[in-house]
This record gives structure tokens, sequence and C-alpha cells, in this order.
């Protein structure tokens, strides 16, 4: 009977129980060095169980509960507006009632600005000395600057800024969130409140930049029409004066005029010429009509040569005179667009104009936020438990393997 027991413990353990054997020769029976293998299991679970849960569980609870110096937390509230945007979602339409419209984009480079490390360096020009706030000595070790295992690098002074400043936005609301986190609580409101006056100085910024931009480039325009335009009226003027003519086209309205006039004397004396024949042949007034009326043929087709027929006559002068003046007169409609573009582009400039309006002013807290004492040690707790849990599954599968 008992070695029917044994017989499935000896095809089980037969090779465990051989390596488990001393090494004076001794042999171990599979049931000892099973009892064996489970002891050493057990110590090993409630090292590890130490290790992972009891120690880290209980150095939290010291460090919170007598060496954790308390923090304190100044939050803002702001968002960044302009006079309209194109974005019309969630309490857009109530804020824009009230002449507040979010701009995403602009909110967004905010927030990534104030968290930058030219942020950090530009809080120096609005008197705040970030290095003083956050190596007060009313911070513990672990909480004070610089960190106990990091030198005193402007590296790790960006680090620990990250770490107390914390800048988020509301996707739907378009509210930045603005917190930070300090030994004192006047620092945490003075730390606010300077990074707020950065954020309006970014602001302005964007909004000289884009007006600039936006009306430099209406003002070239302006001045290249401007350029055109004086341009057409000296090659005008060159051109009146080459010519010894005012206006051709006046000119040659007046010889029009005068070639209607000798017509029409023309016409009358062919009247009279025509009645003197009819009742008076021998009228000696006959010839003097006939002279009168060849004289008149002359000068109308003296006239009319003048007006066209060679090189010099105001037909050829007024073609090119229509060239120049229709090279000005589409020189003025361009200055006048590109004033028209100018005052546009001071109206679009003037409307897409951004501002920071806060919604929450920066607080001067009066209790403690952090931290949060009996959360840290739960936490710990939590981890340290998980982490047990994993480290006990895998060394029960390396038990079951060696079996």
């Amino acid at each position: 009977m008992n070695f029917a027991f044994k017989r499935p413990l000896e095809r089980i353990d037969g090779d465990s129980h051989r390596a488990l054997a001393p090494m004076t020769g001794e042999t171990t029976s599979p049931a000892d060095a099973y009892a064996r293998l489970e002891r050493r299991r057990s110590r090993l679970t409630k090292i590890l169980f130490w290790i992972a849960v009891v120690i880290p569980t209980c150095l939290a609870a010291i460090y919170y509960s007598f060496v954790a110096s308390p923090r304190f937390t100044s939050e803002a509230r702001f968002i960044v507006r302009s006079v309209s945007s194109p974005q019309i979602t969630g309490l857009d339409v109530l804020f824009r009632t009230i002449g507040i419209a979010k701009t995403a984009d602009d909110a967004y480079i905010i927030e990534k600005y104030l968290s930058s490390r030219d942020a950090l360096a530009e809080l120096s020009a609005e008197a705040v000395d970030v290095r003083a706030i956050f190596s007060r000595p009313e911070a513990d070790i672990i909480t004070r600057y610089p960190y106990f295992w990091r030198a005193d690098t402007q590296e790790a002074l960006y680090d620990f800024f990250t770490d107390h400043v914390t800048v988020t936005e509301d996707a739907v609301k378009g509210i930045v969130q603005l917190k930070v986190t300090a030994s004192r609580p006047e620092d945490a409101h003075q730390m606010a409140q300077a990074l707020l006056v950065l954020a309006e100085k970014m602001v302005n910024r964007i909004n000289v930049r884009a007006q600039t931009d936006t009306i430099e480039t209406a003002r070239k325009e302006v001045n290249r029409a401007e350029a055109n335009v004086v341009d057409a009226q000296s090659q005008l003027t060159e051109y009146r004066n080459s010519q010894l003519i005012v206006d051709p086209s006046m000119s040659a309205a007046g010889t029009l005029e005068t070639i209607g006039k000798l017509t029409a004397d023309k016409v009358n004396a062919m009247a009279q010429l025509q009645q003197l024949t009819t009742t008076a042949p021998r009228n000696p007034s006959i010839q003097s009509l006939k002279a009168r009326i060849a004289a008149l043929d002359e000068r109308i087709v003296a006239q009319q040569r003048e007006l066209a027929g060679n090189d010099d006559a105001l037909a050829g002068k007024l073609e090119e005179y229509e060239q120049f003046v229709l090279k000005r007169e589409l020189a003025d409609k361009l200055l006048t667009n590109a004033l028209q573009s100018l005052d546009d582009a001071m109206k679009e400039a003037r409307r897409q104009h951004i501002y920071v309006e806060q919604v929450v002013r920066p607080n001067l807290p009066d209790y403690p936020s952090e931290p949060k004492r009996f959360k840290a040690v739960i936490t710990f707790f939590v981890m340290g438990l998980a982490a047990f849990s994993i480290g006990w599954v895998l060394m029960v599968g390396a038990g079951e393997h060696l079996h």
C-alpha cells in the first residue's frame, strides 16, 4: 500500500529529490523534497510580501505622517478670446452673447508657453525668484529643490518647475486651468499671477505679429500701386511735353468743330451760288462765291489732314495718348483697390485681436491641498500588493516548472 502511494511521487519528483539530496550521499524521499520546496516557497513569499507591501507601506505611512511638508496650490482659470472665432461648439454660443469666443489654436499656444523654458526664464523679469521659491526651508527633503539625487542645474530646475506648475485646457469649454504648487501660499499666488502676466504678454506679441504681417503686406501693395500711378503720370506728362499738346482728344474735338463750321459755311455759299446762278447768271458776286467755296474746300481738306492722314495727324497722337491715359487709369484703379485692401486688413487685424480673459483669478490658499496623506499611503499599499501578486504568480509558475 505504501509502495503504491510513493510510486507517483517518485515518478513526478524522481529528479528533484536527487537534486535536493545532501552532498554526503544520503538519499531524500520525494515527500521530504516536496516539503522542503514548499517551505522555501513560503519563506520567499513572506520575504516578497515584506519587500513589496509591508516595508513600502510603512515607509510611506511614516513619511506622509511625520515628514511630508504641506504644499499650497493657487489656481486660476482663463480663456483666450477674440472678437470672433470660426468655431461654434458647446458653450461658444453663450460665450458669444457676452463677447467671448474661444480660440483653440491660440489657447493651445498659451498652454504650451506657460509650461516652457521660456516662461521659466521670463519669470525673473516679473521679479519672481523661482529657485528660491522651490528651495524654501518649509519643504521637506523629498519635495525641496533640488532633489537630493540631482544637481542644481537649469534643466533640473525646469523639471521641478513642470512638476509644480500644471496647465490644462478644457477642449469643450475652452477654459485653461493653471495650478501652481509651492511650500508657501503667497509663493504659489505670486507665481500664478506672474504666469498670467506672461500669458498676456505672449498674446500681445501674437497680436502685434499678426497685425504687422497683415497690414505690412497691404501697405506694400499700396506703395507699389502708388509707384505705378506716379510712373504712369510721368509718362503721360513726358508725352505731352514731347508732342507739345495737352489733350489730343480735345484738339481733335476742336478740329472736328472747325470742320463742321467750314462745311456749314461751304453749304451756305453753295446755296447762294446756286440761287444767284438761277436768278442772276451775270451777277458779279458769282465769281466771289466760287472763290469762297474753293477756299472753304481747301481749309476743310487741310483740317481733315490735320486730323488724320499722316504721321503728324491727331489720330496717331490720340492713339498714343489714350494708351498713356488708359495705363494711368488702370494704375488709379489698382491704387484704389490697394487702399481698400489696406483698410480691410486693418479692420481684420482689429477683429482678430485676441485677449486673455481671467475667468477665475489666482487665489491665496489658506489650507494645504497636498499631500493627500491617506490617499498616498493607500496608493503605496495597492501598488505594492499588485507588485507582490505579480511576483507570487511568477514564483509559483517557476516552481511548477521545476516539478
